[in-house]
């Protein structure tokens, strides 16, 4: 039974209709005490499969401080799990598209003041001129729903800019249409026949999401000026990892290339370890980063903009929200005048933030303008070091991250040259080093871990991109050179590198292969005991031990298999899935027409079954019998008297005689 109902309205409700910008009726629930604005999606949820944007937050966070006591908007299902973030003095508006997303907030938010809940697509909210900061994420895709009118990127920024006061401060993000995921990943477009989908098509909204070269006029024709945008990966609805856009910044001692290699790159490559790749995250993220192109290729942008003083972006928005006007609703709010000139210090954002996925052991890791690294658990624990079973994981003190290529690249380019000794000398290296007990005294629990993927080179020393991690059971040199060799082989093949072993080398053959050039004789029990050892890292992680089994299976078996990768001059592997996608929905409309005939079929069979019981109950009648009775003596009688008259004829007749009457019927007939 619907909860919603119509009640006056409060004076400060910010929705369209009424008088004088107040509606005399609303609708609102009784169980979150949300104004639903428009199309309020009963049985819809984003929250369902989004996470909070932490990342989003430590941006945030230091543009709020300096503005204490402001009106936050909070737009979007995304932005909206960041209420009970945002500083208790600041009033706080939110807007979800669906109901059931409005009640998760209202629990979010307890009983905190000053925070109001609204439910509908952002283009029903009308606040022009209110407030100090607007969070808006996710784009059209999530800010509309079915029920809104279809906007763009830059009527939607335009229609978020006039809800600012002037100076006000905008936190955004906007799709690219040239990011890293879509060029990597080996997946088609999104189906149509998907949720993810329902925008395609309708009136007013982009055909394509925006260039980089577009992003900034777009910004300035709704009145926003840019100051400080950052990369943002995997994709726009979970971007974990932002790197700051620092064009021409001085030499400051931070190297940002070096860490938005490591952290961007291991970011797409979880994102897209599900599924098919067309080519290897981690060098191309490399190669982006090298020639200054991350954030002209980052599949998203999180963008601060400010709004221009003289309210540029309120005209274009078609509201009526000047400097005056603003103010004066604002402090019948109780909100303080927001000095217009205050705009927030570049030296206090963030220049990197990392955000594991999500989980028990997820760390969230910023990168400051001094450089420096501070780590602190996602979900907000003060404890310094976690264990489960044999994993343990340690939070240490602020520290200057490792930055350098890794470890796997120097192999890579090795195995690329096609020289042996190249090859050979990588991985005595990475030997030599898992060996030096010196190097990992007081952390050799971390040896599971030390992958070539996730070792760097920093100035010629070689070190964990991530020393926190630590597995109780003891994991010897060789153990953890095998398994990480094992790991670099799948990777290797798996991605199609260059390399100078046959095409169709498995990552066990090219395991033992990498190990005898230290001299360490690799059997099939050492292959097994790499497979167990991956398997319990991946379980343990997870937090499912039960499937170590089951994993270390899988890994062993990978191991076995070469990769069947398709020649270079056939049909790319995103047109054969597109391909395989149109014959999928090419056969569901055959299965469709199929069902339809069968449909056919049977209301036909049950019409002639009607059609012979009425005959039957007919034959049934006393009259049918009757006219039955009386017709067969006349028939049994007429046969007699033709078969008499034949008889007749035969016997009076000459022999041949019927014979040539029937030959002269036939003439005469043709």
């Amino acid at each position: 039974m619907s909860t919603v109902q119509n009640e006056p309205a409060p004076r400060d409700s910010a929705v369209r209709g009424g008088t004088d910008g107040h509606p005399a009726d609303l609708a609102l629930d009784d169980v979150s005490g949300a104004t639903v604005l428009v199309g309020e999606m009963l049985e819809w949820s984003d929250l369902e499969h989004l996470d909070a944007p932490l990342a989003a937050l430590e941006v945030l966070t230091p543009l709020l401080e300096s503005r204490p006591g402001s009106r936050v908007l909070l737009a979007g299902p995304r932005a909206a799990l960041l209420v009970a973030s945002v500083g208790s003095a600041a009033r706080v508006d939110v807007v979800t598209r669906s109901l059931p997303d409005a009640r998760t907030v209202g629990d979010l938010a307890g009983l905190r003041d000053g925070v109001r809940l609204h439910v509908g697509g952002i283009d029903a909210f009308t606040g022009a001129g209110r407030y100090d900061a607007v969070v808006a994420l996710g784009g059209p895709e999530r800010l509309l729903g079915p029920d809104s009118r279809g906007m763009g990127a830059a009527e939607l920024l335009a229609h978020l800019g006039g809800l600012l006061t002037p100076g006000g401060l905008l936190v955004a993000d906007l799709a690219n249409e040239l990011g890293l995921d879509d060029l990597v990943a080996g997946r088609p477009a999104p189906d149509l026949d998907t949720d993810a989908a329902w925008h395609v098509g309708a009136d007013g909204f982009d055909t394509r999401h925006l260039y980089p070269r577009e992003r900034r006029a777009v910004l300035e024709d709704a009145g926003l000026r840019e100051i400080a945008c950052y990369a943002a990966l995997p994709t726009i609805d979970t971007h974990r990892v932002l790197v700051l856009d620092r064009p021409g910044a001085p030499d400051d001692g931070v190297d940002v290339d070096g860490l938005a290699v490591t952290a961007a790159a291991s970011a797409l490559d979880r994102h897209l370890a599900d599924g098919p790749q067309l080519r290897e995250p981690r060098p191309t993220v490399a190669r982006a980063v090298g020639a200054g192109l991350l954030t002209e290729l980052a599949p998203a942008w999180l963008v601060v903009a400010v709004k221009n003083a003289d309210g540029t972006a309120v005209a274009k928005a078609g509201v009526d929200a000047g400097t005056d006007a603003g103010a004066r609703e604002r402090e019948a709010d109780g909100g303080e005048p927001t000095d217009i000139r205050a705009l927030p210090d570049r030296a206090a954002l963030p220049v990197l933030v990392d955000v594991e996925p999500a989980g028990r052991w997820s760390v969230l890791t910023v990168v400051g303008a001094d450089g420096r690294r501070r780590r602190r658990w996602a979900d907000g624990s003060a404890a310094d070091e976690r264990s489960e079973g044999a994993l343990v994981r340690r939070l240490p003190a602020d520290d200057v991250p490792p930055v350098g290529p890794t470890l796997e690249d120097a192999l890579r380019t090795a195995c690329a040259s096609r020289q042996h000794a190249r090859v050979r000398a990588a991985v005595q290296r990475y030997a030599d080093w898992l060996t030096d007990e010196e190097a990992w005294a007081g952390r050799a629990t971390g040896r599971a871990w030390a992958v070539p993927a996730d070792v760097v080179d920093e100035s010629g020393s070689l070190r964990p991109a991530d020393d926190s991690w630590g597995l109780g059971t003891p994991v010897t040199a060789d153990e953890a050179l095998v398994h990480g060799l094992r790991h670099f082989a799948a990777r290797l093949l798996g991605s199609a590198s260059v390399h100078p072993w046959r095409s169709d080398t498995t990552p066990d053959e090219l395991t033992v292969t990498l190990a005898s050039m230290v001299g360490l004789t690799v059997g099939g029990a050492d292959l097994e005991s790499a497979a167990r050892l991956d398997g319990s890292v991946q379980a343990l992680v997870a937090g499912t031990p039960e499937l170590v089994a089951e994993l270390a299976d899988d890994s062993l078996a990978r191991g076995r298999f070469a990769r069947d990768l398709p020649v270079r001059d056939a049909t790319g592997y995103r047109e054969l899935l597109a391909h395989d996608r149109t014959q999928a929905r090419a056969l569901r409309e055959k299965q469709g027409q199929v069902a339809w005939l069968e449909g056919t079929l049977r209301h036909r069979d049950r019409y002639i079954r009607r059609l012979e019981r009425i005959i039957e109950n007919h034959e049934e009648t006393l009259t049918y019998r009757t006219v039955q009775a009386l017709r067969t003596p006349r028939r049994v009688a007429t046969a007699k008297a033709v078969s008499a008259a034949k008889t007749t004829a035969n016997e009076v007749l000459p022999p041949d005689a019927m014979s040539k009457a029937r030959q002269l019927a036939a003439r005469v007939l043709r």
